[in-house]
């Protein structure tokens, strides 16, 4: 679901995680290694540090480069104290994902001014070669080590080979 709320309270799976307040907050990636040039769906978390999930709070998304500011969504709010964001990163290197809360749920609607807390979470995208060598990692592992084995093999039987002639 893209873009989309959801509806568990589930603890998300390979996540960063902060808390700031009285906020827990995690944040993972679909793919776990985002590729540039790809969609990536950022999934947020949310719960009171008392493990309640967030409900009618507004966050607002906000994605930088670290020099520029990519993206920022107007208010969404929470009805399950989860929410999916669908983004494409055009190039490789680290973003930054920050998620603004405000402080006092309470006083959203009152005069009182409400500051805002600031969870960020640096995101790395990959190029979409390395991503593709990083899922080939083991298969080249198991390929070098039966070579090795069977180098290792036909030396041994070329060298026993040899001390028989003796």
């Amino acid at each position: 679901m893209y873009g989309q709320q959801m509806l568990s309270a589930d603890l998300l799976s390979n996540s960063l995680r902060q808390r700031i307040g009285d906020y827990d907050i995690q944040i993972n990636t679909l793919p776990a290694v985002p590729i540039s040039g790809h969609d990536t769906r950022i999934n947020i978390r949310i719960n009171s540090v008392s493990n309640i999930p967030i409900t009618d709070t507004p966050i607002v998304i906000r994605i930088s480069d670290g020099k520029h500011e990519l993206l920022e969504t107007h208010p969404v709010f929470l009805s399950s104290g989860h929410y999916s964001y669908n983004y494409r990163f055009e190039r490789a290197g680290i973003f930054l994902v920050s998620v603004d809360i405000p402080d006092n749920i309470s006083i959203l609607n009152s005069s009182e001014s409400n500051r805002t807390l600031i969870f960020d979470f640096p995101i790395h995208i990959s190029e979409p070669f390395w991503a593709q060598m990083d899922s080939l990692i083991i298969p080249i592992t198991i390929l070098g080590a039966m070579i090795g084995v069977g180098v290792t093999l036909i030396f041994f039987k070329k060298f026993k080979c040899s001390n028989k002639v003796i």
